[in-house]
């Protein structure tokens, strides 16, 4: 059977795989119904999901405050993959975290899940949100092969699962660096922090650095006794190692070094640049001929949102909407969530910018540099170069 991908961190079977009985995973299925079982799980039930509040909340366009182009799919709508794949995409894996704990719980053999993607589309995909490392070997199969799978699985066959994976321990590190201002090394240096993170499966996962560093670029032109503030660069490795960010909530640098927050007085956060759109039909998996649709993210303070607006124009941004999502937006509807490493700008009080693509081609390991626009990737980076420079030199108080 051709297998897609597998699932992250569930485990290894040895070279001689596993063997066992499939079943077919229902919500109503009772745990012991599945244990010692390879279990097949399909991520996109039919009809679609409900439009609940969650659904719309993750998985479809929500309000805004303003956006450079009406090329986006309406409003609270479900969004088909033939238009663009990043909302299904999402979707459908998010719904691994059921997965993995239903293996977990019911002591499955292994899994099996049947994606509602052709090959090309499903070849490499990342699994999200990260599971803890299993003993629950894990396979991806798309809806071609899961045609059978699902058949299978229904009459009980008996099949051998293999995945032959190893355990590397290996140290990774939260990178910070400074860029000094004026007053750096004294009492009244004030910091403007610049985060992303620096582990992912693709280039468009995983440049934020390069947009930081190339807001660090632009910067260092200019003298440091004409810098009112300091850049602090924070480039952290967590967001995809197991468990995610709160496993390691102690290793983290603000945690063992409270005392570097205190002069911490805004914020600027980078991811997914210079991404370009995809589309899935029956037959192709194939690029719209636009760029992805992005996020620029400020706070409830309309001088930000104006200087958000103004960066947006400037550089002409194309597809990019900028959200508050502490108000509602211009239709009095919900702006949905601040994703990203940007969003601790909520939890410390900051001012702060942060962008971000859309979840598309960017999940997959395949994704090579032609899924990349540099030109667009330069355009993001020259706007949110700009409102670090507001953020230097403006009255934050």
């Amino acid at each position: 059977m051709k297998v897609g991908h597998y699932g992250a961190y569930s485990g290894s079977t040895g070279p001689g795989g596993i063997t066992s009985d499939l079943a077919l995973y229902t919500p109503n299925a009772p745990p012991e119904s599945l244990k010692g079982k390879i279990v097949v799980f399909r991520t996109a039930p039919h009809p679609a999901p409900p439009l609940d509040n969650n659904y719309k909340e993750w998985f479809t366009l929500n309000d805004y405050e303003y956006r450079t182009s009406e090329d986006f799919p309406p409003l609270f709508t479900q969004v088909p993959p033939s238009e663009t794949v990043s909302y299904d995409v999402w979707w459908q894996l998010r719904q691994t975290a059921l997965v993995n704990r239903v293996l977990t719980q019911a002591q499955a053999a292994g899994g099996i899940v049947v994606f509602n993607m052709s090959y090309d589309r499903l070849a490499g995909l990342y699994t999200f949100p990260i599971p803890t490392l299993s003993k629950t070997p894990t396979l991806y199969v798309d809806r071609t092969a899961g045609t059978k799978v699902l058949k299978d699985a229904k009459e009980g066959k008996r099949t051998t699962l293999k995945l032959l994976a190893k355990v590397e321990p290996t140290e990774t590190y939260q990178l910070i660096g400074y860029l000094p201002g004026k007053h750096y090394g004294t009492a009244q240096d004030e910091k403007v922090i610049l985060t992303t993170h620096t582990d992912g499966p693709a280039v468009l996962q995983d440049n934020g650095a390069l947009g930081v560093l190339g807001i660090v670029a632009y910067f260092s032109h200019i003298p440091q006794s004409e810098r009112p503030r300091t850049l602090m660069l924070y480039l952290d490795n967590r967001h995809y190692m197991p468990g995610m960010e709160k496993a390691f909530e102690q290793q983290d640098y603000f945690t063992k070094k409270p005392e570097a927050k205190k002069s911490i007085v805004a914020l600027v956060a980078t991811e997914h640049l210079g991404q370009i759109e995809f589309r899935e039909t029956e037959t192709k998996y194939e690029p719209t001929g636009k760029v992805e649709g992005a996020f620029l993210w400020t706070r409830n303070n309309q001088k930000l949102i104006d200087m958000a607006i103004k960066a947006a124009k400037d550089h002409r941004w194309p597809r990019v909407m900028v959200q508050c999502v502490e108000r509602p937006g211009i239709h009095g509807g919900s702006q949905g969530v601040w994703y990203g490493m940007g969003k601790i700008a909520l939890d410390w009080k900051l001012p702060a910018f942060a962008t971000m693509g859309t979840q598309g081609a960017y999940w997959t390991t395949a994704a090579r540099i032609n899924t990349f626009n540099k030109e667009h990737f330069c355009t993001e980076v020259a706007a949110m170069s700009q409102l670090t420079g507001e953020l230097m030199k403006a009255d934050l108080k």
